[in-house]
């Protein structure tokens, strides 16, 4: 059969496949390419960058994929991995995160044609910001002033916006003259009642003292410029209602105080400079990474636009972060990838770079190989009753810290296996692993929302386990990790999972594995009256006895008599810890000394700074100053986060110390938790000098409270607490009451 097709029908096909080529298919790609990005392939960023260069793809179109896929949250997207010694944040492999060489004609062409708005101004500052930090402070001047200049009188708010990063750049040169010529410019054109720009005219306004030196001035601008944020945004909210919540800026301004009151309150009258370089462990250097300064407030939260000091670091991988205020922070690293592929940044949780002392502070950062692992890996099924933990050596380790890990419903726990192996391999018994407990996970309140699985740990032989190794030296400096990203097939290796299949689920384990608590109890008690030999029934027992008084936050003698029958069984670490634990609290002091020196031997002699801790409060409390003294004094040097140097203190002041002395060891052992409110030990002492200027008795009745403390004579040290005149030294002795 013959076609015959017209000329005219030629032509109209022809171009409909002209119009498929060159205007629906690249439509039809883009549509493609959010959709990857949707739903995160890896895809979308490939296909979003040829739309971008492509010329059938509308300016408004590449406007907007500039907007949804590089502008927002920059911040905390500019790099696939953020880390530092107490938090880790990262995007996923998939995710489309932009590299500089990926952006910068795109992010060029955007601020010269986007429409004036919030998403221009995030562009020009995001340009500038990236200029500044390769040293091209030229083309990041002349990139805010065109954008300037394209903004017209109904974009003021905009231009002031891009003023102020001029203002900025000012500061960063010294050129203070000229920052407060374009300041005084800005403040005379803006809306009297617009208390938003007004704080940020102030912020900077006090950056530039504090650049110069001047931190008193600076602490005294903030305090004002807080202070009538706070009562215009209330005059505000009694005009038009409710609030829109805490400001950027004024939760910037509120951390520029806290961080001004502690250098001053340190007497950290100067500024300083943090610089340092970052390499890889053969040399070569880490270059575009993100370095990060973060103060004590900020150490464990994720990265934010708010960060303080934040640089890159140069083609050599050197970084220089100026103008630094005393105090304590955490360095935090932006990396990509391609960074961090295979190697790892072993940082201690409690290292922190304490500026004060010196003008110039140095910090240099490297990154190492990750460990190799040799056994078990791979889904491997344990039938025997030895687990061969083996794993590849690490040149200048003095011991390793084996880890290990369990996937629960919501994620997965790892805790601290055993510590202080000295070889590159270690042969355990999986009596063992099966008493190492993972803790007791509760999503709700109560008992019957415990989870099976945290329960059983490492017996339930249907559940997969996950094991590491990190390296240390002899002075407790990690040297490396197994643990780390291994995104391709040169760095994956051996994958860390295996199976324990040596034993068999009980009817008992069934039970609780169908969260039928009081009855997997009883059958557990069941087996256990049968066969006093029977460790996993017994095991058991503690554990859901245990996970019950944790709810009710009571131990009963019933339990404690399974915990004792427990430890002596198994010599179980973690069972000695807790009956050490319970007779702390009980201040049942001849059964905590007999179970503590149990404990003490079961793990070699090697007490941990917790351990050495709790030790030195139980003599504390049993009234051996002269010996708590030395043990609070070893555990700070263990310990940096100084959790016990209150109780510390408190020894000292009771054995008669000056307040000078108690105030130099505030000083040095500044106390850094996670997660808890900072308690400020320096300035409590402080105002405890202080209030004791004006009573010649202060000393004799500070040592009175203590003793109620050390005594555990609650009664009479609420009706204290509740009596005294002096709010200085009723907060002191709260505080240490807290400490734990």
């Amino acid at each position: 059969m013959k076609i015959k097709i017209k000329v005219k029908h030629l032509v109209f096909i022809l171009i409909s496949i002209s119009l498929i080529a060159f205007v629906i298919s690249p439509q039809l790609q883009l549509y493609i390419a959010k959709k990857q990005a949707e739903y995160g392939q890896p895809a979308a960023k490939v296909k979003l960058l040829k739309s971008l260069d492509s010329k059938m793809i509308l300016d408004s179109q590449k406007q907007k994929i500039i907007q949804d896929y590089m502008l927002e949250n920059h911040i905390a997207n500019q790099f696939d991995v953020y880390v530092g010694p107490s938090f880790s944040q990262f995007n996923p492999p998939d995710h489309a995160v932009f590299t500089w060489d990926e952006m910068l004609p795109h992010l060029n062409r955007y601020v010269k044609k986007s429409p004036i708005d919030d998403d221009f101004a995030s562009a020009t500052k995001l340009l500038t910001f990236h200029f500044k930090s390769i040293g091209q402070l030229d083309q990041a001047y002349d990139i805010l002033q065109s954008a300037i200049e394209r903004t017209s009188t109904e974009d003021s708010w905009i231009r002031e916006e891009l003023q102020l990063e001029q203002v900025q750049m000012m500061i960063e040169q010294a050129d203070y003259s000229a920052a407060e010529q374009l300041l005084q410019k800005i403040n005379e054109k803006i809306d009297p009642d617009d208390y938003y720009l007004q704080a940020k005219i102030d912020q900077k306004k006090i950056e530039m003292e504090i650049h110069q030196g001047h931190l008193q001035n600076a602490y005294k601008e903030v305090k004002n410029a807080l202070t009538e944020y706070k009562a215009k945004e209330i005059d505000e909210e009694k005009e038009f209602g409710e609030s829109e919540g805490v400001s950027v800026v004024y939760e910037q301004l509120l951390s520029m105080k806290n961080s001004l009151q502690n250098a001053l309150d340190k007497r950290g009258n100067m500024i300083h400079t943090v610089k340092g370089r970052i390499v890889y462990s053969d040399g070569t250097p880490v270059s575009n990474a993100g370095v990060f300064l973060r103060s004590e407030e900020k150490a464990s939260r994720s990265v934010g636009p708010g960060e303080a000091y934040q640089v890159t670091t140069d083609k050599d991988g050197y970084f220089n972060i100026p103008k630094v205020l005393s105090g304590s922070y955490q360095v935090a690293l932006g990396l990509g990838f391609d960074q961090i592929n295979g190697w790892t940044w072993p940082v201690n949780m409690d290292e922190w770079l304490d500026v004060g002392e010196k003008k110039t502070i140095t910090y240099n950062i490297t990154l190492q190989k990750l460990i190799k692992l040799n056994s078990p890996v791979n889904q491997q099924k344990i039938t025997d009753q030895h687990i061969l933990f083996s794993w590849g050596k690490v040149a200048g380790a003095d011991y390793y810290q084996l880890n290990l890990g369990a996937d629960m419903d919501s994620g997965s726990v790892s805790t601290v296996f055993k510590s202080y192996i000295t070889d590159n391999q270690i042969n355990v018994p999986i009596e063992d692993i099966y008493n190492h407990p993972l803790g007791v996970i509760f999503p709700g309140d109560d008992l019957s929302t415990v989870s099976p699985k945290s329960l059983l740990a490492f017996t339930n032989t249907n559940n997969r386990f996950y094991w590491s190794v990190d390296a240390y030296r002899a002075d407790g400096k990690r040297l490396t990790s197994s643990s780390g990203y291994r995104l391709d097939e040169d760095t994956i290796g051996n994958l860390p999972f295996f199976y324990l299949k040596e034993r068999n689920l009980t009817n008992a384990d069934r039970l609780l594995l169908g969260k039928k608590l009081k009855k997997a109890l009883a059958a557990y008690q069941s087996n256990y009256e049968k066969n006093p030999d029977d460790i996993h029934s017994l095991r058991m027992i503690t554990r859901l006895i245990g996970a019950e008084s944790d709810t009710n936050a009571t131990e009963n003698e019933t339990s404690i008599s399974y915990l004792q029958t427990y430890a002596e069984k198994t010599n179980s670490t973690q069972a000695l810890f807790s009956l050490v634990d319970y007779y702390y609290e009980k201040q049942q002091w001849d059964s905590f000394n007999k179970w503590f020196n149990t404990y003490e031997a079961a793990v070699g002699n090697r007490l941990d700074e917790y351990d050495q801790a709790i030790y030195a409060s139980a003599l504390m409390k049993q009234g051996k100053i002269k010996e708590a003294s030395e043990r609070f004094k070893q555990v700070m040097e263990l310990d940096k986060s100084h959790e016990f140097v209150g109780s510390w203190l408190a020894v000292e002041l009771y054995d008669g110390k000056t307040f000078e002395h108690a105030i130099a060891i505030a000083k040095d052992y500044p106390e850094r938790l996670f997660g808890d409110e900072k308690r400020d030990w320096f300035q409590m002492v402080q105002a405890l000098q202080e209030e004791s200027k004006t009573d010649p008795h202060y000393r004799k009745e500070l040592k009175e409270a203590l003793d109620l403390y050390f005594k555990n004579e609650n009664k009479e040290l609420s009706h204290w607490m509740q009596t005294t005149d002096k709010p200085a030294m009723k907060k002191f002795i709260a505080a240490v009451k807290d400490v734990r």
